[in-house]
């Protein structure tokens, strides 16, 4: 059975080092930067542990003994977020124009540390409705939810014409592949194809063959929408977005993207100094 290198293990696990956040088998294995089988990353792995290189315990592995603990002790915590997360979905598709709902951020990878931790989602809307999609939902959050990131956080939004992520690495393919559907699998289908990218670095993830077509949902609320308010409201709300995402975002970590088909806000992301973490890694190669 081919082995799997060592270095390529340690890489992936240095990744999710910089969460605290140990994998699973099937973690591992999905994650991982080379082409291998489950049974090959299972026999390399133990022979890391043995070496005393990698962590094991309770199911998980990491680098460190901590993060393998943090990972079983909070597992409950995620279950209960998990749960959470599935509520507010199914609010959350109810809204004009949305067509999936998709968990993204720490939970997608079970990762939760914290009750206070924010529900991230990435949404899918219908064609040239971003905007429009985000200011009904940031205006229902604001007003019924008094503004808190508990319930959810809406860092992504795209449109069913345009899926393919702009910005293309590590961290991003990560996100990607991590993607937990909630409301609309169809769709999340559709986004995988369209980033068939990652498999660079993610060889060992299945992208799907057939993505199913895209949903329609043409309720009146929505005809009302279109009928009466349409562009104007879609690129005022484009507008005034932008306004506040140029003003609020971290000009040396942050990012925002304010397209048609496309809105991305991380005013303090984590992907600079994600990065940087993993180069330290290769800097000891």
């Amino acid at each position: 059975m081919t082995t799997v290198p060592q270095r390529a293990l340690q890489r992936t696990l240095h990744y999710f080092d910089f969460f605290d956040h140990a994998l699973s088998l099937e973690e591992l294995h999905r994650f991982l930067s080379v082409p291998s089988s489950v049974e090959a990353v299972r026999d390399s792995v133990a022979h890391a542990v043995t070496a005393g290189v990698v962590v094991f315990g309770n199911g998980y592995y990491g680098l460190r003994a901590e993060t393998v603990a943090l990972r079983a002790r909070h597992e409950g915590l995620n279950a209960r977020k998990m749960r959470s997360a599935r509520r507010m979905s199914r609010l959350i598709r109810m809204f004009p124009f949305v067509r999936g709902v998709y968990l993204s951020g720490s939970l997608s990878k079970l990762g939760v540390q914290s009750k206070d931790d924010d529900l991230d989602f990435f949404i899918l809307t219908a064609p040239s409705r971003v905007w429009t999609a985000k200011l009904l939902l940031i205006a229902f959050k604001k007003v019924f939810l008094l503004d808190s990131e508990k319930y959810f956080c809406i860092n992504l939004l795209m449109d069913e014409t345009k899926l393919e992520v702009a910005k293309q690495n590590l961290y991003t393919a990560t996100e990607v592949v991590t993607l937990v559907t909630l409301r609309g699998s169809a769709g999340r289908d559709r986004f995988l194809a369209a980033n068939d990218w990652v498999q660079t670095y993610f060889p060992n993830v299945v992208l799907p063959e057939y993505p199913g077509a895209p949903e329609r949902k043409n309720g009146l609320l929505e005809g009302a929408l279109n009928v009466f308010f349409g562009e104007r409201l879609e690129a005022w709300a484009q507008h005034k977005f932008t306004a506040h995402m140029q003003a609020h975002t971290d000009e040396r970590e942050g990012y925002f993207e304010a397209e048609s088909h496309s809105s991305a806000y991380f005013p303090q992301s984590v992907e600079q100094r994600l990065l940087a973490h993993l180069d330290t890694f290769e800097d000891d190669e």
